[in-house]
């Protein structure tokens, strides 16, 4: 009797270790089984993936474009583009400031970037070999101007500079956005500035740097050496 209820005994206890053994197991598995990501890809921030798909499989698509739309927008209006929009009161105070310095009407001013390039640039000190507002000589100051006004690539040195253009000696004949060149030192041409119009120029001046000046002043009168044309975009 002992022996028999000693093999059941050992038999309730081999099946309850079998119930544990499987139900361990079971738990093993799932875990074994649980997708990790293994690349950069895979991870999901915010619910989301890199293809946009959320942690349930959805596409979310279109919500991502929607996000899109409403972080490039401000009060419901697409942004516009740099310089796609002109500021009325702002073009008409620069129109004013240099209509004065020029001794013209303020209609006639009508390159708004030209002259606001020269307002931005006006009284930056001058320093040879140059081209920054930390200091720039007269031919970066006009290669900067043509290259980001007019989208003309000029070179650096103001013969260089002469060279290349269709020389004018008529200064009476010079139009808005015309180089002047001059010859301030000996008969080679070392000087370079852009003419405006009423007979005035600006360049940057080794004594003053960035400024508008007049033909008609004795020095630039007597070391004028022509007028250079290129074209414009």
């Amino acid at each position: 009797m002992m022996k028999k209820l000693q093999k059941l005994s050992t038999a309730c206890l081999l099946v309850i270790l079998f119930l544990v053994s499987c139900h361990t197991t079971d738990k093993v598995v799932t875990k074994s089984n649980y997708r990790k990501p293994k690349f950069i890809d895979d991870i999901y921030l915010g619910g989301h993936n890199k293809n946009n798909v959320t942690e349930n499989g959805v596409d979310n698509q279109h919500v991502y474009a929607s996000e899109r739309r409403n972080y490039n927008t401000i009060n419901g209006v697409e942004p516009q583009t740099p310089n796609a929009k002109i500021n009325p009161a702002e073009s008409n105070t620069l129109k004013e400031k240099y209509a004065v310095i020029l001794g013209v009407l303020s209609k006639q001013i009508t390159n708004y970037s030209l002259y606001k390039f020269i307002d931005e640039w006006y009284g930056v000190a001058y320093r040879l070999g140059g081209s920054t507002k930390n200091g720039i000589d007269c031919s970066a100051f006009a290669q900067k101007l043509y290259s980001e006004v007019y989208g003309v690539d000029l070179f650096r040195t103001a013969f260089e500079q002469s060279t290349t253009c269709i020389p004018i000696k008529d200064i009476k004949e010079a139009v808005e956005g015309d180089l002047i060149f001059f010859h301030t030192r000996g008969s080679r041409v070392s000087h370079v500035g852009i003419y405006l119009m009423n007979d005035f120029f600006v360049h940057a001046s080794s004594s003053q740097g960035i400024v508008i000046s007049s033909l008609n002043d004795e020095y630039w009168h007597e070391k004028f050496s022509s007028v250079g044309r290129l074209p414009r975009g």
